[in-house]
């Protein structure tokens, strides 16, 4: 049983059969959500998966006796995105998805290629992991897909500033804690911010790299547009 409980005792291996197999799961996933909508999928669905694995990380934790408030409270982007798309979800909030359409869908697709993670199938955590970074995925684009939900432009920029603004904050709060929440303090051991130079310039590089995901996610939704006209 300890190996489901304690997963920093087992390693996760990048781009491996199980880890490439789980991203073309997500991917297939939300094809068939715009093929189907609601055939296939329910925002209830979807909430729950967020709920159960947001709560089940921090239960599981605590079982294991690996919690600490200097990694384990869910102050990361991807964990905040995915408590704010459960909200989103279940009351249909069209703000709410302005921003978490670029901040939720950004900061997961990046964990999910390149995650921060001590464990490997079937563990517990990987699992955990894996779907509620996919679920956040998979709800924005449900808000496009059946609810016709459309970010703007205006939107984008204001999820610049939210995001920044969310980063100042939890630097105080790293300071205090002596913690490393959102990588702002240094760097993880597998993550595309190891390419882009030391601390704390790296910081600059993804200011440029979080604009150019936001508009590419903005040019998702407008190339859709045209191709329907």
């Amino acid at each position: 049983m300890s190996e489901y409980l304690y997963p920093q005792l087992f390693g996760f291996a990048l781009f491996s059969v199980e880890h490439i197999s789980t991203l073309l799961v997500i991917t297939t996933l939300a094809v068939c959500l715009f093929l189907f909508r609601q055939t296939f999928f329910t925002r209830y669905i979807l909430a729950a998966v967020l709920l159960i694995g947001e709560a089940g990380y921090q239960i599981g934790t605590l079982i294991a006796g690996t919690w600490s408030v200097r990694a384990s409270l869910p102050l990361q982007v991807s964990d905040v995105s995915a408590l704010l798309a459960a909200v989103m979800l279940l009351t249909r909030s069209r703000r709410l998805f302005a921003i978490l359409y670029f901040v939720g869908i950004g900061s997961a697709v990046q964990a999910l290629v390149t995650p921060d993670l001590g464990a490997s199938f079937p563990q517990l955590h990987f699992l955990q992991f894996f779907a509620t970074h996919g679920a956040t995925v998979l709800a924005c684009l449900y808000m496009v897909a059946v609810e016709r939900a459309r970010p703007s432009y205006r939107s984008l920029w204001w999820a610049v500033l939210w995001l920044n603004g969310y980063a100042a904050v939890i630097f105080v709060v790293n300071r205090l804690l002596d913690a490393n929440y959102l990588y702002l303090m240094k760097k993880p051991g597998v993550s595309v911010l190891n390419w882009l130079g030391p601390w704390p310039w790296y910081l600059l590089w993804v200011e440029v790299l979080v604009l150019v995901e936001f508009h590419v996610l903005y040019w998702f939704v407008k190339r859709r547009e045209s191709w329907k006209k």
